[in-house]
């Protein structure tokens, strides 16, 4: 049951799974480089009060590009630890979606 649960969404698991890791690319990078323009533009302000705001605006960002990064893997761990081996085709489509194969048995 699991084996056709698992191939039947194949397809849809493995676009889901390039997503993920589209953001979990796309998502840290954009965040640091608004922050590091963010302080580029404090810095020629030669404010000090904006430059530690963007200072530690840049450092909030940098956390949380780091943690969208996490979560994703995070929760793939916990999905691998919960479903052990009944889901694993699935997770594999999830977490590394270029392995992902697709059974075509009718």
């Amino acid at each position: 049951m699991y084996d056709t649960f698992c191939n039947d969404l194949a397809p849809v698991l493995g676009v889901v799974g390039w997503v993920i890791l589209g953001i979990k690319i796309a998502v840290p990078i954009i965040l640091i480089v608004v922050g590091m323009i963010d302080l580029a533009k404090a810095v020629t302000q030669n404010d000090e009060k904006e430059v530690k705001k963007a200072q530690q605006l840049l450092v909030k960002k940098a956390i949380s590009a780091a943690l969208v990064f996490l979560v994703a893997t995070i929760v793939g761990v916990i999905m691998m630890i919960v479903n052990g081996k009944q889901y694993q085709d699935c997770t594999t489509c999830l977490n590394t979606p270029w392995s992902c194969k697709v059974d075509n048995k009718i």
